[in-house]
C-alpha cells in the first residue's frame, strides 16, 4: 500500500503554501497517467490519474501537523484539506475543516458512507500524509519551524535532503532562510541548494531571493556566484548574477568566478550582459579586464563582442597587454560597421607603433570605402605616423575605389606638416583617381606645399596635372603653383 501511495504522489509537485496572484492550470501527460494542477488566489488543487487510481487534494489555508506528520493539529480559519483516492471504482475520503478558534474537524468516507474517524480515518491519514507532506507544501511552515527549533540549520538541510521535488525544496529552503539562520551558515546551504536542486527556475528564484543575505559573508558570497556554474541555462546564470552585482562590489576573486560561469555560456546575449555588468565595477584591475577582452573572442555575434570590446575601452589606465587583446579581438569581427567602432574607440589612446601597424593591416581589410575613412582619419588626428605606417596608409587610399574618400582622406594628410617626398606620395596616388574634379582638389590643397618645395615636387605635380582632362579643372591645378 505504501509504495502504491508513494508512486501515485510521485507528480505532487507544485502544490503552493502561499496565495496566488492569477488562476494557474498545469496538465502533465504520460502513456498512463494524467495530472492536472489548480491553483488559484486561495485554494490549490491536484488530481492525478493513471487509468486504474484517481488521487485528489483539495486545500485552502494554513495546515499545521503534528511532531510526528501523521495528523492534522489546526488549520487556520476558512481552511480545509481534503484527500480522496478511488482505486477501482472503491473510493476512500479524508475532510478536514477549521471551525474557527483553532478547532478542527476531521471526517472519514468510504464511498458515500460517512465511517467513523477512529481507527480507520485516522489509520489511514497516518499512513499517507508523512509521504504526501514531503511530496507538497501541505503544512512545511510549520515543519520548517519546528525542526529548525529541534535541530537548526543542518536538521532543516538534513530534511530538504529527503525531498524529491526541485518546487517543494526551494520552498522549504526559501522558509529556512526565513529564520535567525547563523551567517556562518550561509554558505553550505547555498552548496547545498545548488547541488540537490536540478532545476535552474527553481536554484535562480532562491538565490534571488536571499541575495542581500549571501552577500555579507566572504565564503557565502563565493558560494552563492559558484552556484552559477552548475546551471545550465544561460538565461537563469544572467539573472543571478546580475541581481547579485546590483548595488554591490564583488571582490577580485568572485569576478573570477563569474568569468569562469560567463566563459561556459553559449548565449552572446547573455554572456555580454555579464560582462557588462561586471565593466560597471570600480574595482577591476587591468588583469581581469584583460581576461574580459579575452573572452569576446568566444562572442560570435558582432554587434555584442564590439558592445563588450567598447565598454571595456572606456575603463581608465588600460595596459598594452588590454590594448593587444582587443585588436586581437578586432580581427574576428567581420562587419566594417563594427570594426570601425572598435578601432575609433582604440585610437582615442596612446598605442605602441607595433599596435598601429596592426591596426593598418586591419584597416586594409575593410572593404567600404566610407569606413575605411573614418578610420584613416580618426588615426590621422590622434596618432603620429612612422615611415612605414605612412605607407601603408597611403596603401590603402590607394585600395579605394571611390575617388570622393581618397580625396578626404590625402586632404585631411596634407593639412599637416609633413615631409617633401610624403608630398610626392600623396600627389602620386591621384594618378589612380579618374575624377577630375576630385584630383583637383588633392592638387590645389598640395599646391602651397608644392610651390614651396624643391623641382622634384614641382615635377610631380605639374605631371598628376596632364591627367586632367578639363581645361578649367587643369588651369586652376597649373595657376597655383605659378601665381
Amino acid at each position: 500500500m505504501k509504495c502504491r501511495i508513494m508512486i501515485t504522489l510521485g507528480l505532487l509537485m507544485t502544490m503552493l503554501a502561499g496565495p496566488m496572484v492569477a488562476q494557474e492550470t498545469a496538465k502533465e501527460t504520460s502513456t498512463s497517467s494524467t495530472t492536472t494542477i489548480i491553483n488559484d488566489r486561495s485554494t490549490h488543487r491536484w488530481r492525478h490519474s493513471t487509468g486504474v487510481t484517481d488521487f485528489n487534494i483539495e486545500m485552502r489555508g494554513k495546515i499545521e501537523l503534528t511532531d510526528d506528520d501523521k495528523d492534522i493539529k489546526s488549520i487556520s480559519d476558512d481552511g480545509y484539506l481534503e484527500i480522496n483516492k478511488t482505486t477501482f471504482g472503491s473510493k476512500r475520503t479524508l475532510v478536514i475543516e477549521s471551525l474557527g478558534g483553532g478547532k478542527v474537524k476531521k471526517e472519514y468516507y468510504e464511498g458515500r458512507t460517512k465511517m467513523e474517524w477512529e481507527p480507520a480515518g485516522k489509520q489511514w491519514m497516518a499512513e499517507i500524509l508523512p509521504e504526501i507532506v514531503r511530496t507538497t507544501t501541505i503544512g512545511a511552515e510549520s515543519r520548517v519551524a519546528r525542526i529548525f527549533k529541534q535541530g537548526g540549520t543542518n536538521a532543516v538541510l538534513a530534511e530538504i535532503g529527503r525531498i524529491e521535488s526541485d518546487h517543494v525544496k526551494s520552498h522549504y529552503a526559501n522558509l529556512l532562510m526565513k529564520h535567525p539562520v547563523a551567517t556562518k551558515d550561509y554558505a553550505a546551504i547555498v552548496s547545498k541548494l545548488a547541488n540537490d536542486l536540478e532545476s535552474d527556475h527553481y536554484i535562480a528564484e532562491f538565490l534571488k531571493n536571499n541575495v542581500s543575505k549571501f552577500m555579507q559573508t566572504k565564503e557565502a558570497t563565493t558560494a552563492f556566484f559558484s552556484a552559477t556554474q552548475n546551471m545550465d541555462s544561460d538565461h537563469y546564470k544572467t539573472v543571478v548574477i546580475k541581481e547579485a552585482l546590483r548595488g554591490q562590489i564583488a571582490s577580485l576573486e568572485n569576478v573570477k568566478v563569474i568569468l569562469q560561469s560567463a566563459s561556459k555560456m553559449e548565449s552572446d546575449h547573455y554572456i555580454t550582459e555579464v560582462l557588462t555588468s561586471l565593466l560597471k565595477q570600480d574595482n577591476l584591475n587591468d588583469a581581469l579586464i584583460s581576461e574580459m577582452i579575452s573572452t569576446t573572442q568566444s562572442i560570435e555575434s558582432d554587434h555584442y563582442r564590439t558592445v563588450v570590446l567598447t565598454r571595456a575601452l572606456d575603463k581608465q589606465g588600460l595596459s598594452n597587454t588590454s590594448f593587444q587583446k582587443v585588436i586581437e579581438s578586432v580581427k574576428g569581427i567581420e562587419s566594417d560597421h563594427y570594426v570601425t567602432q572598435v578601432i575609433k574607440h582604440l585610437l582615442d589612446n596612446k598605442l605602441t607603433d607595433e599596435m598601429l601597424t596592426l591596426l593598418l593591416d586591419i584597416t586594409n581589410s575593410i572593404e567600404s570605402d566610407h569606413y575605411r575613412t573614418e578610420v584613416l582619419k580618426s588615426l590621422l588626428k590622434r596618432q603620429d605616423l612612422t615611415e612605414t605606417q605612412f605607407e601603408k596608409l597611403i596603401s590603402a587610399v590607394g585600395q579605394m575605389d571611390s575617388d570622393h574618400y581618397k580625396m578626404t582622406v590625402l586632404s585631411d594628410l596634407l593639412s599637416k606638416s609633413i615631409p617633401d617626398a610624403k608630398v610626392v606620395s600623396i600627389i602620386n596616388i591621384t594618378k589612380d583617381m579618374d575624377s577630375d574634379h576630385y584630383i583637383s582638389e588633392v592638387l590645389l590643397d598640395a599646391a602651397p606645399k608644392v610651390k614651396a618645395g624643391n623641382n622634384v615636387m614641382k615635377d610631380a605635380y605639374r605631371s598628376a596635372a596632364k591627367r586632367i582632362d578639363s581645361e578649367h579643372y587643369y588651369g586652376r591645378v597649373l595657376r597655383a603653383i605659378e601665381e
